[in-house]
């Protein structure tokens, strides 16, 4: 059966495979775990996860791979603790966790934290990438 979907969290909860269509051309077909966590591009990148992957040029965090023009991470791929500073935005506490929102070289992002978080607004945290993305000056994904 084929069922068509604008709604990310219809396609992740739902789907047993994805297509991601970028005008009208598919430009990556997976689980959605594939798609999630192997994406081809900035595109298909942006099509899954809530809150929405972070894109940032790549040079904020040390260690990009030559050519890399952009670092894509995901929420929960944001740690903690020490590397680049960042400004906390602004906080929402939501029960089981805690949405940060960061603003680093100009750019804002959204990481996950512990539920009783004592951050607040304007504080500075240090921040770290795990398993970023790497995609070149055309949005492909960089391996």
């Amino acid at each position: 059966m084929l069922y068509v979907t604008h709604d990310q969290i219809e396609a992740m909860t739902m789907a047993t495979h994805v297509g991601v269509l970028d005008h009208g051309r598919l430009v990556q077909f997976g689980t959605p775990r594939e798609i999630y966590e192997d994406p081809v591009s900035i595109y298909a990148a942006s099509r899954l996860g809530s809150p929405k992957v972070n894109i940032l040029l790549a040079d904020i965090f040390p260690g990009a791979p030559a050519g890399a023009d952009k670092i894509g991470l995901r929420p929960e791929h944001i740690r903690i603790g020490n590397g680049v500073d960042a400004t906390v935005s602004r906080v929402e506490h939501l029960g089981d966790q805690t949405r940060l929102h960061l603003v680093i070289g100009g750019t804002t992002l959204t990481t996950l934290t512990q539920a009783h978080t004592t951050l607040k607004q304007g504080d500075t945290v240090a921040i770290t990438p795990h398993n970023p993305l790497y995609f070149d000056a055309n949005g492909d994904r960089m391996k």
